[in-house]
């Protein structure tokens, strides 16, 4: 009986043992797949309880309505969500809970955005398809930078996406090159990169990223390139 009590004991010990591992490792996954910054589709958006903006129009049958505005660029950085909405010229701040917490004017159009809330920076595409606009998150403008062209390596010709690293540096997503350029924090070219192939290289249509690049592209925009922010390819 002792033997078998000894046994039993030494079961239960091995499988509360295993079960304290198995927890210890599905918390550490899920601190390792913890993102410091994300691109929010409509979809994900909506399972969250924002307080979004609304605005007044007028319907079809002549009757003025409340509508909500809906999102165009949405970005998680941390525990905040960054969200430009359509008719919008404020880029809005909202906490883990979904409350808003401030608005960040816009002087410029934007048509992207890219936030350092590190050095408490905002890099936005303007009007053109050139130019990157540094505000500060009182929506004032600090400087810009881009130099249109496609005949040197600097020059960009069709911002399509942004982003910035942990270093400060902005990652470009050019179009018309079809690559990624990175700049220092004060506009200056450092380097271009971009995944490849044996045939040719992918179509690319948006970045992210922040400890590391990410790159979504393919004709179905199903594949994703990872890059460290040095432009290195990583898998």
């Amino acid at each position: 009986m002792e033997r078998r009590a000894f046994i039993k004991s030494s079961v239960l010990l091995s499988t509360s043992g295993m079960l304290m591992t198995s927890k210890s490792f599905i918390a550490h996954s899920k601190a390792s797949e913890f993102r410091y910054t994300e691109r929010l589709s409509e979809q994900k958006l909506s399972l969250s309880k924002l307080d979004y903006p609304t605005s007044l129009v007028e319907n079809p049958q002549q009757k003025i309505v409340k509508v909500r505005l809906k999102p165009r660029v949405a970005r998680r950085y941390s525990n905040k969500t960054y969200i430009l909405f359509e008719s919008s010229n404020s880029i809005y701040m909202y906490d883990e809970d979904g409350r808003k917490i401030s608005e960040i004017p816009l002087v410029v159009h934007v048509k992207d955005f890219a936030i350092d809330e590190k050095r408490q920076r905002i890099f936005v595409i303007g009007e053109t398809t050139f130019t990157v606009y540094t505000l500060d998150f009182n929506g004032e403008i600090l400087g810009s930078f881009g130099e249109f062209g496609v005949e040197l390596k600097h020059q960009l010709s069709g911002i399509k996406s942004i982003t910035c690293d942990k270093a400060g540096h902005i990652h470009i997503l050019n179009t018309y090159s079809n690559n990624i350029k990175k700049f220092d924090s004060q506009g200056v070219y450092l380097m271009s990169y971009a995944p490849t192939s044996f045939t040719n290289r992918p179509k690319l249509l948006s970045i992210d990223g922040y400890d590391f690049i990410e790159v979504v592209g393919g004709k179905f925009a199903d594949t994703v390139y990872k890059f460290d922010i040095s432009g290195r390819f990583i898998g």
